[in-house]
Parts: C-alpha cells; structure tokens; sequence
C-alpha cells in the first residue's frame, strides 16, 4: 500500500463496516503520484481494492464512495474508469469538484465497505 500521507490510518473499521480514507494515485511500490487523471483513477482504484482486500472485504461490498475531483469536467473520464472496477455493483456515490488535492493530484476517492 502507498504511504499515509498524515497522522491517519488506510482504513478503520467498526463492526461490520470498513471505512477507508481517501487514497490518491499512489504507485504503492514508489510512493510517486501517477501522472494524468486516468492513471491516477486506476491507481487509486487499484488501492482501494488492495486496502478493501486487506480487510476482508472486495469492491463489490462497496456501499458509499466520495470522489474529489480538481475538475469536473473529468467526470466522464471518472465514470468510465470507475465503472469498470464494479461489474455492475454501484454503491451510492457522491462526486465533489475542490480547489486542490494532497501533492496536487487530480482525483482522490474515499469508501464505505462492509466485510465479506
């Protein structure tokens, strides 16, 4: 997994539910940022699937995401990447435009999962 960037945790957890912060396109081998929103997208979808697996759990138990985007315009982009990591399971999402992001990323997606 990439490096926390602060004092906090991948994840948590509370009973059944698996909260697991906002990851970013981190290389976990390289602790470098990905570069341009596609590639960060898989990464941190890459991620979050590892962090997910960690505690039991996989993207289809997936209940609630966040996505942070610099641009909104990327949101289509976003869509189809995001997509294909699913397999027509869709959590309920919330998509934010903000000003900026940890080591100027584009994109950073948190999510609610419970366990397997």
């Amino acid at each position: 997994m990439p490096e926390v960037l602060g004092p906090y945790s991948h994840s948590t957890s509370y009973g059944q539910l698996i909260f697991v912060s906002g990851q970013i396109g981190l290389d976990p081998k390289t602790n470098i940022l990905q570069s341009g929103i596609e590639e960060q997208t898989v990464q941190i979808m890459e991620n979050l699937k590892m962090i997910l697996e960690n505690n039991q759990s996989d993207l289809q138990h997936v209940t609630k995401t966040t996505i942070f985007l610099k641009d909104l315009k990327h949101f289509e982009t976003i869509n189809k990447i995001y997509s294909k990591f699913f397999h027509g399971h869709y959590a309920a999402r919330s998509t934010i435009e903000v000003t900026s992001l940890p080591r100027n990323a584009d994109v950073e997606i948190e999510c609610i999962a419970v366990k397997k």
